[in-house]
């Protein structure tokens, strides 16, 4: 217990440190409308009046975009991969190596302060809004919000892990630019934050359902809209777990050999 009150400090640090820099929540809360307005007019042109395409409604799937764009925020205020890579080419990784805590740990629990602001003080306000004046496909049910929320902390959990564990790939490679690239593109294409995942081709939607990604945005979104219902639900829970302890490993894994990479070059 004494231990996970010093990662908590953490949290409480991190959420004091947005609460200073204001102008970058607001900046960022600018960045996800306009991308969610670029997104929305996207899929109105797709839809191009047409109530519905491939069995599923517009007003669904402008849901499924704009509860998107809520959990893209959420998963883009926690610590950026520059900074992990910045403190490796600088060295200050070693720093953080000497103190007494695990460090993908309290990256971790510094990310829930510095979401836990920007949601509380930017994207819930300005979401709540939109869901009241505009007409979404909202959950009748509280089941349905609860499990939603459940989804989308796991999925959180999924999305950090695979972060974190390309981030430390810094100590083996130093200079990730061109691959990071690729890294984004195929999280974002393959988790189905902005292209579900029932629109993809046979070949490809058979490759995502094989990776961890789709526990990232698509289950949350398809639970939300009710693309995903019933019995279908606990499968859907029960695979976005399996895939929180693989990619947990796989971290503890790739951390594992970077620290012993940093002992073996400091001597």
């Amino acid at each position: 217990m004494q231990s996970f009150h010093i990662y908590w400090t953490f949290t409480k640090k991190a959420f004091l440190r947005s609460a200073v820099y204001r102008f970058d929540v607001w900046s960022r809360l600018g960045s996800n409308l306009i991308f969610l307005l670029m997104w929305g007019s996207i899929w109105t042109a797709l839809y191009a009046g047409r109530e519905e395409a491939g069995g599923i409604s517009f007003q669904a799937m402008l849901t499924y975009i704009v509860v998107s764009q809520f959990l893209t925020g959420v998963n883009g205020a926690g610590t950026p991969l520059w900074e992990i890579q910045e403190k490796v080419r600088t060295g200050d990784i070693a720093l953080e190596l000497m103190r007494p805590f695990n460090v993908p740990l309290r990256y971790l629990f510094a990310d829930l302060g510095s979401v836990a602001f920007y949601a509380i003080t930017a994207l819930l306000p300005i979401y709540a809004i939109l869901f009241i004046v505009m007409d979404f496909a909202l959950p009748t049910s509280l089941w349905t919000w609860v499990i939603f929320i459940v989804a989308a902390f796991i999925g959180f959990l999924i999305r950090y892990c695979i972060e974190m564990a390309f981030g430390l790939l810094s100590f083996f490679l130093v200079e990730t630019g061109g691959i990071e690239d690729v890294f984004y593109f195929a999280m974002s294409l393959l988790s189905g934050s902005v292209i579900p995942l029932w629109f993809f081709p046979e070949w490809l939607a058979n490759i995502a359902v094989y990776l961890p990604f789709q526990g990232i945005y698509y289950i949350p979104n398809a639970i939300f809209i009710g693309e995903i219902a019933g019995g279908e639900i606990l499968l859907s829970i029960g695979l976005q777990i399996f895939w929180v302890f693989v990619c947990f490993f796989l971290l503890r894994f790739v951390w594992h050999k970077a620290s012993l990479k940093v002992v073996v070059q400091g001597g």
